[in-house]
């Protein structure tokens, strides 16, 4: 991934993680107003339903009161039910909206009220807005039953107000149209990130509802200093979460995690090197070569890259992959040139894995290809006793498979492996080969070649780079097939089609 693409990833983290954190402040924020509406609301109806219960309890014992005129004793029972019911300002004797005494202030000229009645419920009729009875600042109800009223003031919800001095609330009745008592403080402009948050709870014992409304709900609720508050922790918080994205982003920009990524992708490919027929140059197999071209590490070692896999225990995943991929791609020439062959490189975990070479024969059953077309190439350079070597070499061989020895001439015991061990093709290593330019080592090389050709075993020659290796080859050989780069170097498969169409193979 590059450096540009990195930034804009993590443009994209930080930016997303900013929107998603401002939408979860929100809600919380939402909900937590929610909360504390539900319980101001609460308030409110508890409150209204203690007025409430004072109300009935003064005008139900008032209208029990037999005869009742305005007598100083009768006067005195009245301010006796008001001291007890403390919700209620005052209470009094009324006919026909004409009051003849109060409790506060005892017989008076009979007054009759200038009130707006609001409605009737229950036998009960509610008034507002009285004018002439009281003048008091506060703003007041008056309810009547029967010859009696009581009186109670509005604003026994003033510590709830304080509290939550934005929000909106009325208490009206569930059974008809008429509001009880309403309050609207100053709203602060609210702006596009604002919510309407309402609230609604009735009372389970009186016919009414508390109704909250919050136009300015969310984060924007909130003081310029809360609201900064919460800004530096969404900020703090998408930094954070940024700093672990580009941390996460660096780990895998590793070259073993792009690795992992590779092979669990399948962006590893294979090239495969010609192997020519030593008299005539014709191409009559080839060799299959695992690659890996990374975004970020280019080009990488094949040698660099299977220690990878050794490393992280993923050898055994590239070994099925390289075997499997490679059959997949070459199957189509080896249905077509029953004798061209493909040759495929294998180490010390598929020698020692008692399932590969059943997975191998599923491969190639599945392809139609025919195991005598596929070479398994052994290099001297594992580390496998030679009892477990002879072993797998047999059982490859039973299966149909052809084993070459790789590499011959480089380890420690190639003379050994020669007489115990049942190989079909001897490779000679490009060591040996290139010693034929130099007149000292020529003579060494000379006599490698020929105690090989003395075997009867086909023999493959690697890293020819020079003409001269070539004639010298040939002179020592009359039958076998040479590779390397004075021929060909590994090719993708699609130029690996073409040269095969070139050279009319396929």
């Amino acid at each position: 991934m590059s450096i540009l693409k990195t930034r804009l990833v993590l443009c994209c983290i930080f930016t997303l993680s900013f929107i998603v954190s401002l939408l979860i402040a929100t809600l919380f924020s939402y909900e937590l107003q929610k909360l504390e509406q539900e319980d101001f609301a609460t308030e409110v109806l508890e409150s209204a339903e203690t007025v409430t219960s004072q109300l009935v309890t003064v005008l139900s014992t008032s209208n029990k009161l037999p005869n009742f005129q305005c007598t100083k004793s009768n006067i005195n029972k009245l301010r006796e039910l008001v001291q007890q019911n403390t919700e209620i300002f005052d209470a009094g004797y009324i006919i026909d909206n004409t009051v003849y005494c109060t409790a506060n202030w005892g017989a008076i000229e009979p007054t009759e009220i200038q009130a707006q009645r609001l409605g009737e419920q229950n036998g009960y009729q509610f008034y507002s807005d009285e004018t002439n009875l009281y003048h008091i600042t506060q703003r007041y109800n008056i309810t009547v039953k029967g010859n009696f009223f009581a009186v109670n003031i509005t604003t026994p919800y003033s510590f709830q107000l304080k509290k939550l001095p934005v929000y909106h609330f009325k208490i009206y009745s569930s059974v008809s149209d008429f509001v009880f008592d309403t309050y609207s403080p100053k709203v602060s402009s609210s702006s596009f990130l604002s919510l309407v948050l309402e609230t609604n709870i009735c009372s389970d014992h009186y016919g009414y509802c508390v109704k909250t409304v919050n136009s300015n709900a969310g984060l924007t609720f909130y003081s310029l200093r809360t609201k900064l508050i919460v800004f530096l922790i969404v900020l703090t918080f998408c930094y954070l979460i940024t700093h672990l994205a580009k941390l996460v982003l660096a780990n895998r920009q590793t070259i073993e995690a792009r690795f992992r990524k590779a092979l669990v992708d399948g962006s590893l490919f294979m090239e495969y090197q010609p192997i020519v027929n030593i008299q005539n140059g014709k191409i009559e197999a080839v060799e299959s070569l695992v690659r890996w071209t990374d975004e970020v590490y280019g080009r990488v070692s094949p040698d660099l890259f299977i220690n990878i896999a050794e490393k992280l225990s993923l050898y055994p995943d590239l070994a099925h992959f390289t075997a499997k991929r490679s059959i997949n791609e070459i199957a189509p020439i080896l249905r077509k040139d029953p004798t061209f062959a493909l040759c495929i490189n294998i180490g010390s975990y598929e020698i020692l894995d008692d399932e590969f070479l059943s997975f191998l024969d599923h491969v190639v059953t599945k392809t139609a290809v025919n195991p005598n077309q596929i070479k398994i190439e052994i290099t001297e350079r594992i580390n496998v006793d030679l009892c477990s070597l002879a072993d797998f070499s047999d059982r490859a061989r039973s299966l149909g498979f052809m084993v070459v020895l790789d590499d011959f001439g480089t380890g420690v015991s190639n003379l050994v492996w020669l007489t115990e061990v049942n190989f079909d093709y001897i490779k000679i290593d490009r060591v040996f080969v290139n010693a034929l330019n130099f007149d000292i080592k020529k003579g060494m090389a000379s006599a490698i070649m020929d105690l090989v050709a003395s075997l009867g075993k086909d023999v493959v020659f690697e890293g020819v780079e020079t003409e001269r290796e070539y004639n010298m080859i040939k002179e020592h050989c009359f039958t076998g097939y040479v590779q390397g780069w004075y021929f060909y170097r590994s090719l993708p498969l699609d130029e690996l089609l073409t040269v095969l169409q070139n050279k009319s193979c396929i």
